[in-house]
């Protein structure tokens, strides 16, 4: 019993009553990750410099494209100060009859700024009294008689007029003045002068009675002088014949005055744009002919521009590739071969034989 007690008291093995002893880990391991304060200097600063430079460089290409701006600016302006003086110098010649240097300054006008208001106009009108015959107007043919009262004439004048019927006006204005001349002279003149102005526009816009617009604008001179738009018209139907006696003619010279046409009244008489491409496609075959390639291949642009003709296309483009090869800067010539330097050849020294010199008896 003793043996037994002692057994069942008997201690617990010592894994089983001493503590477990911690294990230390390794001195890395002590370690704390690297925090922000703890960096190294140029790691916590580096993303301030690319900021910074990123910075300088917006700052510098904002400043360069400023700069771009205010100098396109600045040429801009000069444009337009120098085709606003040339278009005064211009008017001003036009007043005092040098229609031949009125034509330069417009035409450098156009150049500089081709849509300056009122230049291609008076182009048109310095070149319509440069190249355009003098005519005077024929009177009016003497009318039918009107049996009519001369008062009841007038009004169906008066009313022809309000109804825009400008030629039952002028009819009846004539039959008023055949039967007495006297008869409200100076109403009958003013109304005469609206009929005669206004049917003269009409012919030229919306009829392509050309002639005849030009010849109801002269007589409607002869009661009172034309206002600006029916000066406009009858110059640009002038412009219009003259470029058109140059057609099979002198290319050249139909180009020319129906590319202003053109830019003035590209639909006077629903032709002016197909004409003007005839013209200037037929000049650029010309230069083509005369190997002037660049100067056919914007003949051929221009007469594209006024009207887009398939057929046209391959032969412009030809005479494109044709300007860039004559236009192309030659290959510089190859560099001269380099010069191979011929080694030095030393001359041997020849070896003393044996009884050459002192030293023998």
């Amino acid at each position: 019993m003793a043996r037994m007690a002692s057994t069942d008291s008997s201690p617990t093995p010592p894994e089983k009553t001493q503590p477990v002893a911690s294990i230390a880990p390794p001195a890395a391991a002590e370690e704390e990750p690297p925090g922000p304060a703890r960096r190294p200097l140029w790691r916590r600063t580096r993303w301030l410099l690319l900021l910074f430079l990123l910075a300088v460089l917006i700052a510098g290409a904002a400043g360069y494209f400023a700069g771009l701006r205010q100098r396109e600016q600045a040429r801009q302006q000069q444009k337009f100060q120098a085709a606003q003086e040339q278009f005064e110098l211009g008017l001003q010649d036009l007043e005092a009859g040098r229609y031949d240097i009125a034509q330069q300054r417009f035409e450098y006008v156009i150049r500089l700024d081709p849509s300056y208001p009122g230049a291609a106009e008076r182009l048109a009108e310095a070149l319509v009294v440069l190249n355009a015959p003098t005519s005077t107007p024929v009177p009016l043919a003497t009318p039918t008689p009107n049996l009519a009262p001369v008062k009841e004439i007038f009004e169906q004048a008066q009313e022809a007029l309000d109804a825009g019927d400008w030629t039952a006006a002028i009819e009846a204005l004539l039959a008023l003045r055949a039967k007495d001349p006297a008869y409200r002279a100076v109403d009958v003149d003013g109304m005469m002068y609206v009929a005669l102005r206004n049917r003269g526009v009409d012919r030229i816009a919306k009829e392509g009675l050309l002639e005849e617009g030009i010849y109801d604008l002269s007589l409607a001179e002869q009661f009172g002088p034309l206002d600006r738009d029916a000066q406009n018209w009858r110059s640009w139907a002038e412009l219009y014949l003259l470029a058109n006696s140059y057609i099979g003619v002198n290319w050249a010279q139909a180009a020319y005055y129906f590319s202003q046409v053109y830019l003035v009244a590209p639909y006077l008489k629903n032709d002016a744009y197909l004409k003007y491409a005839t013209a200037a496609q037929r000049y650029g075959d010309q230069l083509i002919a005369a190997k002037d390639p660049c100067a056919a291949q914007e003949q051929y642009a221009a007469s594209l521009l006024a009207w887009e003709n398939q057929d046209l296309i391959p032969t412009a483009t030809k005479a494109a590739k044709s300007c860039m090869t004559a236009t192309a800067r030659p290959p510089a010539p190859p560099p001269p071969p380099a010069e191979t330097p011929t080694p030095a050849v030393e001359t041997p020294t020849p070896s003393p034989t044996p009884g050459d010199g002192g030293g023998g008896g």
